[in-house]
C-alpha cells in the first residue's frame, strides 16, 4: 500500500486529516496535479478490506480492496518515475529514498508493537512461525513466505498477525524492478513503451489464468509474475497519450461503469467469463475511474473525491498496517470470533493507532523534517533489531517455558501437516507433481505414485519413508481441493483434473503401485458426473462407486492399488484452539473426540466395502484413534491433527504399521 502524505495539521485528529482534502493530498498521488480521488477510492479500498476481516459473510469481497490497491500504485508510480524520467531529474536513489521514508517508519513501528504482544501471548508454534513471517516481512518477502505457509482464505490464517504483509511484498517488489524498465523504456524504447508495459500485462494476466486452471490459485494469489497485471494496468492508464484519454461525456459514463464494477466485486465477486479471475472487475472498474479524472472530473470522480473518503485513503496505509495485527491477536487471546462489543473497541484502537502512526510518524519522515542519515539509521537499526528478535523466537523454538506443558505439548502440531517443498516440484502433465525418494527428477522412473488430494499429501513423509525401506521411487500427484476420482468429483471441473492426472499417471512406464488417498465425508448432494450432473451420495454410495471405478481402471492396467480408508475429523483446528484454551483459561466444553458409533454410521458402509474387495489393500488409519467408543483427536496428550482436517507431520509413525503391511505384495 503506498501511504499518504497530507498537509496542516490542526487539533482533532479527523479534522487535521480532513482538512488535507484540497491541499497537498497524497505526495504520490500526481507530481503534477494532486487527484482527492484517488485518496477517495484508498479509502473505499482499505474500508473493503477492513470490513471483509470483520466479516467475510457481510463483504464477500472485500479482498479486492488489495487489487485495487495495486491498480492505483502502479498508476502512481508509473506517473511519476515516467514524468521525472523524461524532464531528466529521475534519480534511482532519491526515488528509493522516498520509498524508505514513505514505508518503512510506520511498518516498523507496526511490527515492533506486534512482536512486543505476539511476544507475550503467541503458543511457541505460532510465535516460532511469526518470527519466519516477520524476516520473510523485513527482506520484503512475505508473499513468498505465505504461499508456501498458508491459505488466505483458510481459517488458519486468521492466526497470523504478518499475513497482510503479503501484499506488501508483491508492491516492493515490484518498486524494485519496475522504475528501472521504465528508465530503460524511454531511454532505448520510446515509442514501444506503453506496447511493452502492455505485452507484460497480458502476459501477467495469461499467466494468472493459466495458474488458476491447473490448481495453482495459491501462487496465482501471492506472487508477483502473476499480480503484476494488475499493477500493470494502472501503469498503462498513467503511460496512454491524452488523444486517447476520455472525453467529457464519456468520462462520466466510464467513472460510473468503473465505480459499479469497483462496488459490484467487493460486494459480490464474480468472474464474468469462464476461467476469467474473479478479481477481474473490481481492478477494471479501479482503472477506468483512474482514466476518467484524468482529462475530467465526472461525478463519480467528485463523489470519491469527497471528504470523508478522502480522510481514510489519506490514513489508509497505517489503517492497513495495523487493522490485521490488532484482529488476530484479540481473536487468538480470546479464542473465539470477537463480540459486537469486542469488534467495536478493536475499530476504535485500529483507529486510533492508525492517527497516531500517521501523524507522528508518517507525516515527518515524508516531510523531511528528519535528516536523510537520520532516516537511515532509524530504520537500518530498527531493521537489524528486528530481525534480530525473530532469529531469536526462531532459534529460542519460540520460548516453551512460558506455558504449561500440556498446551505446550498440543501447539507443538499446529500447521504441521505436510506440503510439498517448491524445490520438490517437477512438471507432470498440464500440472506439476512431488517428488517422493526420486532422485532422478524425472516422473518416468516412478515405481509408486501417491494420487488424491491435501489428504493423500498429509501421509507424503510416511508413505516416501516406506518406499526409501523398499528401494522404490514414488511421485505425489496432487490436485488439492478436488477428488482423484474421473467419474464423479466435487466439480465438473475437478472431474476433468482428476481425469488428466489419472491418465498422465498409468502412462508412466515403471510404475507398479497406486496409492490412493482422499477426504471421505461429503453431503448427500455433494458430488456430480463428470458431465456436471448432480448425483446421490446417500451412505457415500456415489463416492463408492466412483473410487471402484477409479480402482478397475488402475487395476486393469495391471498396477497394485493401496487405498487409504477415512479418519475421523474434528472439524475444528484441534491443536491451536485447545492449546490456547488450556494457556489462556478458556474451555469451552467442545469434545476432543469424535463418537465412534456415529464414525461407524458414516463411514462404515465405505469401510466394509472396499475391506470386502480383494484385488487391493485397504488401509484403515481410524483404528488407531477409534478405541472405546471414541475416535481421539488427542493421544498421549498430544494433537493427531495441525488443523481442522490434516493430520500432524510428527504423529504419521502412529500408522506406520500398518502402510508397511500395505506395502507386502
Amino acid at each position: 500500500m503506498i501511504a499518504s502524505e497530507g498537509g496542516a495539521l490542526e487539533s482533532s485528529a479527523f479534522s487535521r486529516i480532513g482538512s488535507e482534502v484540497g491541499s497537498r493530498g497524497s505526495e504520490d498521488s500526481n507530481p503534477l496535479n494532486y487527484r482527492a480521488d484517488i485518496d477517495g477510492l484508498r479509502g473505499i479500498a482499505v474500508l473493503s478490506v477492513i470490513l471483509f476481516h470483520l466479516s467475510r459473510t457481510a463483504l464477500p469481497g472485500g479482498y479486492l480492496g488489495v487489487d485495487i490497491f495495486f491498480v492505483l500504485s502502479g498508476f502512481l508510480i508509473t506517473s511519476i518515475v515516467h514524468h521525472e524520467v523524461q524532464s531528466g531529474d529521475f534519480s534511482i536513489l532519491y526515488f528509493y529514498e522516498r520509498r524508505i521514508r514513505r514505508i518503512l517508519p510506520a511498518l516498523l513501528l507496526v511490527l515492533g508493537a506486534t512482536t512486543i504482544i505476539g511476544a507475550l501471548i503467541l503458543l511457541p508454534a505460532d510465535l516460532i512461525g511469526y518470527g519466519k513471517s516477520l524476516l520473510a516481512t523485513l527482506t520484503f518477502t512475505a508473499n513468498i513466505y505465505f504461499w508456501r505457509d498458508t491459505n488466505y482464505f483458510a481459517r488458519a490464517a486468521e492466526q497470523k498477525p504478518l499475513l497482510h504483509m503479503w501484499s506488501l511484498g508483491v508492491e516492493e517488489q515490484f518498486y524494485i524492478f519496475f522504475p528501472l524498465v521504465i528508465v530503460l523504456l524511454v531511454r532505448y524504447l520510446p515509442r514501444a513503451m506503453l506496447l511493452a508495459v502492455s505485452v507484460l500485462t497480458i502476459l501477467s494476466f495469461g499467466l494468472n489464468v493459466l495458474a488458476l486452471r491447473v490448481g495453482g490459485a495459491s501462487p496465482a494469489f501471492f506472487l508477483l509474475p502473476t499480480r503484476v497485471w494488475e499493477l500493470g494496468l494502472g501503469a498503462i492508464v498513467a503511460l496512454l497519450p491524452e488523444q486517447y484519454w476520455f472525453r467529457p461525456a464519456q468520462a462520466g459514463v466510464a467513472a460510473f461503469i468503473g465505480l459499479i464494477l469497483v462496488f459490484t466485486g467487493i460486494v459480490y465477486p464474480f468472474s464474468p467469463i469462464s476461467n476469467i479471475p474473479e478479481v477481474a472487475p473490481a481492478v477494471v472498474g479501479a482503472a477506468l475511474l483512474a482514466l476518467s479524472g484524468r482529462g475530467g472530473f465526472p461525478r463519480a470522480n467528485r463523489w470519491l473525491g469527497s471528504r470523508p473518503l478522502v480522510s481514510v485513503g489519506l490514513i489508509s496505509y497505517s489503517l492497513y498496517l495495523w487493522h490485521w495485527p490488532i484482529f488476530v491477536l484479540l481473536r487468538y487471546y480470546f479464542v473465539t470470533d470477537l463480540s459486537a462489543t469486542e469488534t467495536a473497541a478493536a475499530l476504535a484502537l485500529t483507529t486510533a493507532c492508525a492517527v497516531g502512526s500517521w501523524r507522528y510518524v508518517e507525516t515527518p519522515f515524508r516531510r523531511k523534517r528528519v535528516s536523510l542519515n537520520a532516516v537511515l539509521k532509524i530504520t537500518g537499526g530498527g531493521v537489524c533489531l528486528l530481525a534480530g528478535c525473530a532469529g531469536a523466537l526462531i532459534v529460542l523454538d519460540g520460548l516453551p517455558a512460558r506455558l504449561d506443558r500440556e498446551a505446550g505439548a498440543i501447539n507443538e502440531a499446529v500447521d504441521t501437516n505436510y506440503r510439498c517443498p517448491t524445490f520438490q516440484y517437477v512438471p507432470f502433465g498440464l500440472s506439476r507433481a512431488c517428488l517422493m525418494n526420486l532422485p532422478s527428477r524425472n516422473p518416468e522412473d516412478a515405481d509408486a505414485v501417491l494420487l488424491g488430494n491435501s489428504h493423500a499429501q498429509m501421509y507424503a513423509p510416511l508413505v516416501t519413508s516406506i518406499l526409501a525401506d523398499h528401494g522404490w521411487r514414488g511421485l505425489l500427484v496432487p490436485a488439492n481441493g478436488c477428488l482423484p476420482t474421473p467419474l464423479s468429483n466435487i466439480s465438473q471441473a475437478c472431474a476433468a483434473i482428476a481425469r488428466q492426472n489419472l491418465d498422465g499417471v498409468l502412462a508412466l512406464p515403471r510404475l507398479n503401485t497406486v496409492i490412493i488417498g482422499l477426504n471421505w465425508r461429503h453431503d448427500a448432494n455433494a458430488l456430480v458426473s463428470a458431465d456436471g450432473k448432480p448425483l446421490d451420495n446417500n451412505g457415500s454410495a456415489a463416492l463408492i462407486f466412483a473410487l471402484d471405478d477409479l480402482i478397475d481402471e488402475v487395476r486393469h492396467s495391471g498396477k497394485n492399488v493401496v487405498l487409504i480408508g477415512p479418519i475421523a475429523l474434528p472439524g475444528w483446528d484441534v491443536a491451536s484452539i485447545l492449546s490456547r484454551q488450556l494457556a489462556f483459561g478458556r474451555r469451552d466444553g467442545r469434545q476432543a473426540f469424535f463418537d465412534q458409533a456415529d464414525f461407524e454410521r458414516f463411514f462404515g458402509p465405505a469401510i466394509a466395502h472396499f475391506r470386502a474387495r480383494g484385488d487391493i489393500r485397504f488401509i484403515t488409519p481410524h483404528e488407531v484413534q477409534c478405541r472405546q467408543g471414541r475416535c481421539e483427536f488427542l493421544l498421549d496428550g498430544r494433537s493427531l491433527y495441525s488443523d481442522s482436517n490434516h493430520l500432524a507431520a510428527g504423529e504419521l509413525w502412529r500408522f506406520r504399521h500398518m502402510f508397511n503391511a500395505a506395502f507386502e505384495f
